[in-house]
């Protein structure tokens, strides 16, 4: 049986009642709640706990026919108790009773699917409360809630038995969003991804069954499973041909529906709508409103709209769309009707003012959904110019723009050449050099950096010399080359960008190039020089108070400074950024400051914290490329930490952004962690491959700290997997990394001490394979400052050198030990089993490692603070935290927001995580 994913608080419930009836006071509790909610789970779970406590535990269950069975699920309970030939009523009841009774103490009795009780069994249900009332036995009834109301013989009883003293309602509610993630990371045994985990909130809505259903029927996002579609029509098949037509007709309208236009669209009297609807919310299909219906479970619909056939579709969403236009309806649904119909032309010229409709209310994934059905409809239409006063051209920009602007770049990148290839650039030289120029940034954003880079050079050399939109050209070519770590292209662009830029004063231009200027200093090595620029484009940005400045500014700004050691300056300023994105609404480059914030933690190895950080839902529709500098980091914790199967879905995810792209940022990274976790689980060909790829970019472009780190990591590789030709291998790439960066230095460059720590590592690795060397690795440690897991690395290998060249043992414990410690605070598993293995073949014995002592909250909580963010980890809303901490609700949304302020968060969700995480209790 899979775990029971959240449910805490109701299995507390029925321990309290388990806890009053073995004590001698019989208890009632009738749980609810909607089809595959998870009530018999719940119920199963809490009674093998109960057996497992020494209860006796007798279940049955209603059965669903057709043909009443009297007394079905008691004789399922308690096999061979009835049908005994007795003629009394009465006496067969007690009879019931006494059996239940004396069967143990205390006694579990759990009856599932009372919606399906025929009348004996409910007969008997009520006369059991007055006779166990006194006896040690809890009763558990189940049923759904969507079945039994109105005038369900079942609603009547289930209302008595709650008016009991000894009885109470358990309603089971949706699953959240934490316990969603949590249900598909225990059926897939990975982390889920965060478009699935988006799919599943929006369609299964927290409903267990329908999450599993879905995930079963995985990656079919759009379809209905089958087994859900069965479980609904199923149902509907036994509601009146008047219940089921109307529920057709609502489903083509969508998920919510008026009840006029319901009627109208009917064409039925008052009394027959009535009659109908009613039978659809008594059966738990719709739900009233205050002046309409919506149906219970998305999926619900969404079962019956896909059971219509295709032409019973067409036909009704024809009507709903010519009701609809007759009354103020907005755009969108009238453009979704039309199309759904099959109605070309008011398709067309609907979707097309839907998507200016989005785009003024900024909402450019729904514009962008908009234009694209225009553009599907546009070759069908009667006359697409005169119907929608647009040219093709123009309608692929807006949708270019709105897929850009969306975050979905490699779309818009698809949707800017179907332009280019369009104009005729000796009759529009004008319009295909800006073409080309959105070509380049949209290209940039999905990791194309050779398309980038040809269709900025394309711009430039159609753009007319007086156009006011060169210097923004000339703006991202500097940007590009920085970007793809052409430091010395992009100096070179910068420079000759802020003249030309300071003269047309064009701000944003002019701060993109000391931008370049800043970071592509400090990547060749003048870091005081690059800080200066970084402090005078955040200057720049404050004085201009323009989103955009401020949003690269945080974006780039925490990331150099990681680059150059400082990464508490670097984790403030992200917090800072992350703090303000909302207030002057850069949320586009928002989770690339969140990114940085998680590097900086990784950083300074507050790993937990790191990960806790990396769970921020926002952007989650954003392109994977967005997120590659958050999952890199991710992988690379969960591989130091031993969480394999966490890492390679996530480079696995990076992977396929980055298939075909010589991204040096990005890609290097990549493939230094492809290569440990191939090494790690000795696929040596599969690890030099990605070293040797790694390498490979690295040394196209200027990147030094990046060429230094995929260096040691490949020499890594051949040390560990000590195969015949390793130590030529590790030879030839020693010599060629040191002579990439011997070249960068030539041509001016400085190393940083990131690139010089990389460098000591790689020769420490190359010394493992050419002759071990205790002071190779006294040197890594040396310079090692806040990375204290390579400090644990260095010292585990330097024990390692030391055996092997006979040198004092007491050197190798005294190493090993503070390795040990160093992998015991940070969880690091691998390290830790590295230790314990040299140990155990050295027949060393090691000092027992002490906990780290418990210190102030790393985020400066409070104690009540740390309280609260418990709760919060256990779901409670600000009014349950108010009531358990006795406290007023304002004072506890003032917790709650200082909470999220002092961990950079910006949701619940995410705190969540984070007690959960540190294992808070309250």
């Amino acid at each position: 049986m899979p775990e029971l994913i959240g449910r805490r608080s109701e299995l507390a419930v029925l321990g309290d009642a388990l806890a009053d009836a073995a004590a001698g006071s019989g208890r009632l509790v009738l749980v609810e709640g909607d089809a595959g909610v998870g009530k018999t789970r719940l119920v199963a779970e809490f009674a093998d706990r109960a057996a497992r406590d020494g209860a006796t535990v007798l279940s049955g269950g209603c059965p669903q026919l057709e043909a009443d069975i009297p007394y079905a699920a008691f004789d399922e309970a308690l096999p061979g108790t009835f049908f005994t030939g007795r003629a009394d009523r009465a006496s067969e009841f007690r009879r019931v009773a006494e059996t239940i009774a004396g069967a143990g103490r205390p006694v579990v009795l759990v009856l599932e699917d009372l919606h399906w009780a025929d009348a004996s069994t409910r007969d008997l249900l009520v006369f059991l409360q007055r006779a166990l009332r006194h006896a040690p036995v809890l009763q558990i009834g189940t049923h759904r809630s969507g079945e039994v109301g109105g005038d369900h013989p079942v609603a009547g009883m289930v209302a008595e038995l709650a008016r009991q003293p000894h009885a109470e309602r358990l309603r089971l509610g949706p699953l959240d969003p934490a316990e969603t993630t949590a249900l598909a990371r225990g059926l897939l045994g990975v982390e889920p991804g965060r478009e699935m985990v988006r799919v599943l909130l929006s369609r299964a809505e927290g409903n267990p069954f329908f999450t599993e259903e879905l995930i079963a029927a995985w990656p079919a996002r759009g379809g209905v499973p089958q087994t859900v579609r069965e479980v609904v029509i199923t149902r509907l098949a036994r509601l009146t041909e008047g219940a089921r037509e109307l529920s057709r007709l609502a489903s083509v309208i969508g998920r919510t529906v008026s009840h006029d236009l319901l009627a109208e669209l009917a064409e039925l009297s008052e009394v027959d709508i009535g009659g109908s609807v009613r039978d659809l919310v008594h059966h738990g299909q719709l739900v009233a409103g205050e002046d309409g219906y919506a149906f219970r479970h998305a999926l619900i619909r969404e079962a019956i709209y896909a059971d219509l056939l295709p032409g019973e579709r067409r036909t009704a969403h024809a009507r709903v769309a010519r009701l609809l236009a007759a009354r103020p309806t907005p755009v969108a649904e009238l453009a979704h009707h039309w199309d759904a119909a099959g109605e070309v032309d008011q398709a067309l010229v609907a979707s097309v003012r839907a998507g200016e409709s989005a785009s003024a209310a900024f909402a450019p994934a729904e514009a962008g959904a908009h234009y694209e059905r225009a553009l599907r409809r546009w070759r069908e239409a009667s006359a697409p110019e005169e119907l929608t006063g647009l040219d093709l051209d123009t309608l692929l920009e807006r949708a270019a723009a709105a897929a850009s602007m969306a975050s979905r770049n490699r779309r818009a990148v698809e949707l800017t050449r179907e332009r280019l290839a369009l104009l005729d650039p000796e009759a529009f030289p004008e319009r295909v050099a800006l073409a080309n120029a959105e070509l380049a940034h949209r290209a940039w954003a999905s990791a194309d950096w050779p398309l980038a880079r040809s269709a900025n050079l394309r711009a430039l050399e159609l753009i007319p010399a007086d156009s006011p939109e060169r210097v923004a050209i000339m703006a991202h070519r500097a940007g590009l080359a920085m970007l793809s770590s052409r430091h010395r292209d992009a100096l070179r662009f910068a420079h000759e960008l802020l003249p030309e830029a300071e003269a047309a004063g064009d701000t944003f231009s002019y701060a993109r190039g000391v931008m370049v200027l800043a970071i592509s200093s400090i990547g060749t090595g003048h870091v005081e020089e690059g800080l200066t620029y970084l402090r005078r484009h955040l200057a720049l940005a404050n004085e201009t108070r323009m989103p955009r400045l401020l949003g690269v500014n945080y974006a780039n700004h925490p990331e150099a400074l990681v680059w150059v050691d400082r990464p508490e300056e670097a984790l403030t300023l992200a917090r800072e950024g992350i703090a303000r994105a909302a207030e002057f609404g850069f949320d586009f480059y928002l989770l690339l400051i969140v990114g940085n914030q998680v590097r900086a933690l990784a950083e300074l190895c507050r790993w937990d914290e790191a990960l806790d950080a990396a769970d921020d839902p926002v952007d989650q529709g954003a392109d994977a490329f967005t997120r590659l500098p958050m999952d890199l980091a991710r992988a690379d914790l969960y591989l130091r930490r031993g969480d394999r199967a966490s890492a390679a879905v996530l480079l696995a995810t990076c992977a396929d952004v980055l298939t075909g792209q010589d991204d040096v940022q990005h890609g290097t990274e990549l493939s230094a962690l492809q290569a440990l976790l191939a090494a790690r689980e000795g696929r040596w060909a599969d690890a030099r491959a990605a070293a040797g790829e790694g390498l490979r970019v690295a040394q196209s472009a200027d990147n030094q700290h990046r060429a230094a780190r995929v260096l040691a990591v490949g020499l890594r590789v051949e040390a560990d997997a000590g195969l015949p030709d390793s130590p030529a291998h590790a030879d030839a790439l020693l010599s060629a990394g040191e002579a990439h960066l011997a070249a960068m230095a030539a041509d001016g460059a400085l190393l940083l001490a990131r690139t010089r720590r990389y460098l000591a590592l790689a020769r420490a690795e190359h010394s493992r394979v050419a002759a071990p060397s205790p002071q190779a690795w006294a040197e890594v440690a040396e310079v090692a400052a806040h990375d204290r897991h390579l400090l644990g690395y260095a010292r585990f290998r330097f024990a390692e050198a030391v055996l092997l060249t006979r040198g004092a043992r007491q050197q190798a414990v005294t190493a090993l030990a503070e390795a040990s410690a160093v992998a015991a605070s940070l969880k690091a598993l691998p390290l830790a089993e590295d230790v314990r293995a040299l140990a155990e073949r050295a027949r060393l014995t090691l000092p027992e490692v002490a906990p780290a002592p418990a210190g102030e909250d790393p985020d400066g909580l409070t104690a009540r603070e740390a309280e609260v963010l418990a709760l919060v980890g256990l779901g409670r809303t600000n009014a349950e935290i108010a009531d358990e901490l006795f406290i007023s609700v304002k004072t506890a949304s003032v917790h709650v927001s200082n909470i999220l302020r002092k961990l950079g968060m910006r949701s619940r969700i995410q705190a969540a995580a984070v007690a959960q995480r540190r294992g808070l209790s309250p």
